[in-house]
């Protein structure tokens, strides 16, 4: 299993907050606030990738926009989330 970037930054951030006891409640805002971010970055990337395979549904056909969004989201999914 591969990890994704968010479990990435979630890992990065026990890390820092196991290092910094006495401050660890500034720490997990930190965290937070850069999940929210990097949820934020994925959900306008996903956002973007769809309106570009968009455009192929009118050149390309239904199946192909199809496999497309498909392997456009396994991409993401992948990226952001890992795989399983």
């Amino acid at each position: 299993m591969s990890e994704g970037k968010i479990e990435e930054l979630i890992n990065h951030k026990r890390v820092f907050l196991r290092q910094t006891n006495p401050d660890y409640a500034a720490g997990g805002n930190d965290m937070l606030d850069d999940v929210q971010t990097a949820l934020k970055e994925a959900k306008a990337e996903i956002s973007h990738n769809l309106e570009l395979v968009n455009c192929l549904r009118k050149d390309q056909g239904e199946q192909a926009w199809q496999k497309d969004c498909l392997n456009m989201f396994n991409a993401w999914y992948e990226k952001w989330f890992g795989n399983p």
